[in-house]
């Protein structure tokens, strides 16, 4: 009798572990499949947003071009943001937009090192124009926390209720600044108080923190024509 039941005890352990075994297949299992299903949401999310920027630029009549590491470089207003290993452009629209070169894209770069490294995503719209105007940056005041010390630049201050106390004005030439800081764009910045402009020769930007949703593209780059016909240039 003690053996039959021992034999019996002993099924029972043997039937559990099986159980237990299977039960921890089936968990692993589902994990996976949940990892798989993760990963497939993540580059499917991937492919319609490129698909949406390459339909937006097909409408602008624009090239589109996932990514771009010359950018920094081509650009002077990028100076601020040339930090990090890794910085690039991407989802880069480039052509000729009412008979002007454009570019629009995406750009990314990181303050702080090792564990205190923190990137920053921000967005621009790029327009060519024919005069050659002396470097001119106007920051949101939020956005100096991350730029740092602006260099070879001196801040601008206007006498104008609330602006400066928004954006900061730099350029190498206070008059220049000032003529350019008219009251129909500092009334249409203070409407749009996470816009920043940024003029260099031959090249207006207007930038905003965070990243391109391409169905605002076309707005994004009529404000930025009409930051240019406020600048005259």
């Amino acid at each position: 009798m003690v053996g039959a039941r021992c034999k019996e005890t002993s099924a029972l352990t043997k039937a559990c572990t099986l159980e237990d075994t299977f039960a921890n297949i089936l968990f692993l299992l589902f994990i996976g499949g949940v990892l798989i299903l993760a990963v497939s949401l993540v580059f499917y999310y991937h492919f319609l947003r490129r698909r949406a920027f390459l339909e937006t630029a097909n409408q602008l009549g624009l090239k589109y071009y996932y990514r771009g590491y010359a950018i920094p470089q081509r650009f002077g207003f990028l100076r601020q943001q040339r930090r990090g290993r890794g910085r690039h452009a991407f989802n880069i629209l480039w052509g000729k937009h009412q008979q002007e070169e454009t570019f629009v894209f995406d750009y990314m770069f990181s303050t702080g090192m090792a564990r205190e490294k923190t990137w920053h995503y921000c967005n621009f719209v790029v327009l060519r124009y024919e005069s050659s105007c002396p470097p001119l940056r106007i920051y949101p005041r939020s956005m100096l926390t991350v730029l740092g010390e602006i260099m070879v630049y001196n801040e601008v201050f206007l006498d104008v209720e609330g602006f400066s106390e928004m954006f900061g004005v730099f350029s190498v030439n206070e008059y220049f600044a000032k003529r350019m800081c008219n009251a129909p764009l500092i009334d249409y910045m203070m409407l749009h108080p996470d816009l920043s402009v940024e003029v260099e020769p031959h090249w207006v930007a207007v930038g905003k923190e965070g990243r391109l949703v391409p169905e605002e593209i076309p707005k994004r780059i009529r404000q930025a024509e009409k930051i240019r016909v406020f600048l005259g240039l």
